[in-house]
């Protein structure tokens, strides 16, 4: 019997598979259950499991991110998708990590059971027979090639224009990357030569050596490569470097001592994410150098997926774009989604540079510009409480005299003026992404009396709250 664990966030679809499909006629039997991703790694910790059933759209940890994690722990299960017809992007890229099918929830309505499961049996008979028969003999392979390029159409492109020296790919892993393997030394200078000739060398493309091959099969071979892709070739690219080294077998000994020592890399970033986030929105960073080296290294060191990471960014560059404006009156330019950690630390490093020159034009120390950007957050972070100059200046170890000029001579605005800034800011916005009363707004914005509050806010913008609201709100706004 081949163990089946089943991932679905809605409870009423696992129950409906559970109690549904015809298991044990296809020698499968359920022995799990789980809501997200998370909970499905622990219970692989537990459970041998062979088919993971996974949906894509799940909180916590989606499908994608399940099946990703997944193929590196477990590269021996096979996993399914379940997903709405519609998803053809979904599916596509669940496919391209390793999924060997896909249920359409539609096929379930229509009662289809014992058709999808012949279907995915089947599937599963022929993996098995493909596995056996590409096994990469433990002694025999000197070293391995793979060439990485950001589409399928670009790696046809670039092969074509090689030697006809160059012999088929061995095989294409999962991560749309043709791979060769070399027998000896010289296939392997061989190989090395052809590809490194590839023309043009473009930023996102690269060589990749493969090293630690013995006792791999092509499954793990390929699993590891889609897990590479996924996450440290966006770390290791460099734009004037166009061959990179990978170690197979290291990964191999980083996941038994993580599991000797009860610990994961998810874990461990867990632990850190937090404190490095804060870290973020710190002044220290853009005065001190030191401090921004030591925060790119963290940063770094959590290895997020390139679309968290420049969430994160994102977050900071809004933040600090409030200091930015107040004290210059321009804005900061957003940072772009980067292709690789390199250009995320330029992004930074310029985000930095802009606010250094919007915060250093003032004759105060480092520690006195510190001081005055923390006070800044601080407004941001309270704005539905009382601010008082004297108590934030008490928070920033400043006297409250000493305090008033240099915020006003940094930020070039008093401190109650930004305040009164910051508050209409956050009006403004909460009154376009909400449909709460302009009472509700008033109070998370610190007014107490809705008239006082729009009479402040037809002084700041020349309107009243409920005309602003109605001349911003356009009907395809999502709105709370």
């Amino acid at each position: 019997m081949l163990n089946v664990l089943i991932v679905d966030d809605d409870k009423l679809v696992r129950r409906g598979l559970i109690s549904a499909m015809p298991w044990a006629e296809f020698g499968l039997q359920v022995v799990g259950e789980a809501r997200n991703g998370e909970k499905a790694l622990e219970f692989l910790e537990t459970q041998e499991v062979d088919i993971l059933l996974t949906d894509l759209a799940m909180p916590v940890m989606s499908g994608l991110e399940l099946m990703r994690e997944a193929r590196v722990r477990y590269p021996r299960m096979f996993i399914v998708v379940l997903t709405l017809h519609q998803d053809f992007s979904y599916i596509q890229e669940a496919l391209r990590l390793g999924a060997i099918d896909y249920i359409a929830k539609v096929q379930l309505e229509e009662e289809r059971f014992e058709e999808v499961l012949e279907r995915i049996c089947s599937r599963i008979a022929s993996e098995r027979l493909k596995e056996s028969s590409a096994a990469v003999r433990p002694s025999s392979i000197h070293k391995g090639y793979a060439w990485i390029a950001p589409s399928d159409a670009e790696v046809q492109a670039a092969l074509e224009r090689l030697s006809p020296a160059l012999r088929a790919p061995d095989f294409t892993a999962d991560s749309g990357l043709p791979v060769w393997f070399a027998e000896d030394s010289a296939e392997a200078k061989q190989l090395e030569a052809l590809l490194s000739g590839l023309p043009g060398h473009p930023v996102h493309c690269g060589l990749l050596r493969l090293h630690g091959l013995e006792g791999k099969n092509v499954a793990e071979v390929g699993a590891r490569l889609a897990d590479y892709m996924a996450g440290e070739w966006f770390y290791v690219r460099q734009p004037d470097l166009h061959v990179y080294d990978l170690d197979l077998a290291d990964r191999t000994q980083q996941k038994e001592a993580d599991a000797r020592s009860g610990s994961t890399e998810e874990e461990m970033a867990q632990r850190t994410l937090a404190e490095v986030r804060r870290r973020g929105f710190k002044p220290d960073w853009v005065h001190e150098i030191d401090e921004f080296k030591a925060f790119l290294s963290d940063l770094a060191e959590l290895r997020l997926s390139s679309q968290r990471l420049h969430g994160e960014v994102l977050g900071w560059a809004y933040a600090w774009n409030a200091i930015h404006e107040a004290a210059t009156g321009k804005r900061l330019a957003m940072p772009q989604a980067a292709d690789s950690w390199f250009e995320t630390v330029r992004e930074l490093q310029r985000l930095r540079d802009q606010l250094r020159l919007a915060l250093g034009v003032q004759p105060y120390s480092s520690e006195v510009q510190a001081s005055v950007t923390k006070a800044a957050a601080l407004v941001r972070e309270r704005l539905s409480e009382p601010l008082q100059a004297g108590r934030i200046a008490h928070e920033v170890n400043m006297s409250r005299s000493y305090f008033s000029q240099c915020f006003r001579d940094i930020m070039g605005v008093t401190f109650n003026e930004y305040v009164r800034q910051q508050r209409i800011n956050r009006a403004c916005s909460l009154l376009v992404e909400t449909r709460k009363t302009v009472q509700w707004v008033a109070e998370r914005t610190g007014y107490a009396d809705e008239k006082y509050f729009s009479r402040i806010f037809r002084e700041q913008t020349g309107l009243l709250p409920s005309e602003y609201r109605q001349q911003h709100m356009f009907e395809e706004t999502n709105v709370r």
